[in-house]
């Protein structure tokens, strides 16, 4: 029983330090307010890599952040996911926000959710160059948003120019297996339809399809839902 009990208080001081790591290492990354600052994979096939024990605490911390944040992804409980995000890894969301498990998020600390705003499950949010959703948002299962890529003509295979912020104003839906590039704005009230892939601006109120996305038709401007916060348990 004895030895039960140390293992439960051994694991239990590990998991604490492992939160405290984390938050030190996302509250420092947020007052910095730079961005592409977790490992930079535009950088990985420069002319000479970094080394020294410096780089290999700074990587090792990285992939850390990255882990630990999808191991969350894993948990069962609404609340807790929530709550880890906003005051651990520094994830501003809003009031009523539902963020569904099996997520994979980088750099949380420069992402921003509105109020009323619905993440589904197995999506992926890429924050490095900041990301910011609106309110009364709703992300249908396997949303990708990256703002971060590598330049295809550059000779070290290096980003350059070729990430940017993305922003998803109010009243989005983003359906299932929707992929949305850097740098791109996603008006209000848009739609972009399953499987489809937004490289460009997507007018407010339009409803788009297809890869590269489309416009096909409008939207209707009356939106008053307001989302309540209610979710569905365990997932």
């Amino acid at each position: 029983m004895i030895i039960w009990l140390v293992i439960f208080l051994l694991l239990s001081l590990l998991y604490l330090l492992n939160i405290l790591v984390c938050m030190v290492y996302c509250k420092m990354k947020k007052k910095q307010k730079k961005v592409l600052k977790d490992f930079e994979a535009c950088d990985m096939y420069s002319i000479q890599q970094p080394s020294g024990i410096k780089h290999t605490i700074k990587q090792l911390l990285n992939g850390w952040m990255i882990y630990s944040v999808k191991c969350l992804g894993k948990v069962p409980c609404q609340w807790y996911r929530k709550f880890i995000l906003k005051h651990v890894y520094q994830m501003e969301l809003g009031k009523n926000v539902v963020i569904y498990g099996d997520f994979f998020i980088r750099a949380p600390w420069n992402i921003s959710v509105g109020e009323g705003t619905i993440i589904g499950d197995s999506c992926q949010l890429d924050g490095r160059n900041g990301l910011v959703i609106g309110k009364n948002v709703n992300f249908s299962t396997a949303v990708y948003i990256y703002t971060e890529q590598h330049d295809v003509n550059d000779a070290y295979f290096r980003s350059n120019d070729s990430g940017g912020t993305v922003v998803i104003e109010d009243y989005v839906w983003l359906s299932s297996r929707t992929t949305v590039l850097p740098k791109v704005r996603v008006g209000q009230g848009a739609v972009l339809a399953s499987g489809a892939l937004a490289n460009k601006d997507l007018e407010a109120f339009g409803v788009y399809v297809g890869i590269p996305a489309k416009k096909i038709g409008n939207r209707s401007q009356d939106l008053k839902y307001e989302f309540d916060g209610d979710y569905l348990p365990f997932i």
